[in-house]
């Protein structure tokens, strides 16, 4: 197993950086869902979508948008 480095985009986890154990950093899985755990025990699954690589230098390696991000 490896870490893929994300940073996700949109949604309600925008703007934050998730280590994911992944079996190959270098091709990580299409999406990563989250679950969003409300009030009363309910628990909402939110989908996030590789969409590119992170620019050289970042301290991410990928980038995962929310659907709709960057949709006009």
């Amino acid at each position: 197993m490896a870490i893929a480095k994300l940073r996700l985009r949109g949604g309600p986890y925008d703007g934050m950086t998730v280590d994911w154990d992944v079996p190959d950093a270098d091709d990580p899985p299409t999406t990563y869902d989250l679950k969003l755990h409300g009030a009363h025990e309910t628990a909402h699954s939110f989908e996030y979508r590789r969409v590119e690589r992170a620019p050289e230098g970042a301290a991410e390696s990928w980038i995962y948008e929310a659907p709709g991000v960057g949709a006009e």
